[in-house]
C-alpha cells in the first residue's frame, strides 16, 4: 500500500514538469526580492538564477531531493540592488528531479529544476 503511494505520488511530481524550460516569477508589489528566471531547465552541469534585490543582502541556495532530503547547500553569496545573474555548479548533482530553496532574509522561494 505504501509503496502504491509513494509511486503515485511520484508519478503526479514528474508529470507536474512538463514543458519546463526558463521558469519566470511574475512580479509581485512590495517584493524586496525576487527570483526572476531559474535556467536552463533542464539543466547539465550550470545552473542560472536571474535574481532582483533592492537592498545590499545575502542570498542561500539549497538543493532538496524529491523526498525532501537537502542534497547540497551553497556558502551565502552577497547581493546588491538590482538584477543580477548568479550561477550555481551542479555538475556532481546526479541526474533527478529537484527544488532550489533560495532564501533571503526569511523570504523563501522554491523552483523546480531537473538534472539530466
Amino acid at each position: 500500500m505504501k509503496k502504491t503511494i509513494l509511486s503515485l505520488l511520484l508519478l503526479l511530481f514528474f508529470f507536474s514538469f512538463e514543458n519546463l524550460n526558463a521558469q519566470e516569477t511574475p512580479p509581485v508589489e512590495n517584493e524586496k526580492y525576487r527570483i526572476e528566471k531559474v535556467y536552463p531547465n533542464p539543466v547539465q552541469d550550470q545552473l542560472f538564477i536571474e535574481i532582483f534585490s533592492e537592498d545590499f543582502s545575502f542570498v542561500q541556495f539549497e538543493l532538496i531531493d524529491i523526498l525532501g532530503n537537502k542534497v547540497k547547500q551553497w556558502k551565502k553569496r552577497e547581493l546588491f540592488p538590482g538584477s543580477q545573474k548568479l550561477g550555481i555548479d551542479l555538475q556532481s548533482i546526479h541526474p533527478g528531479f529537484y527544488l532550489l530553496k533560495s532564501t533571503i532574509e526569511g523570504q523563501v522561494v522554491v523552483k523546480r529544476i531537473r538534472k539530466v
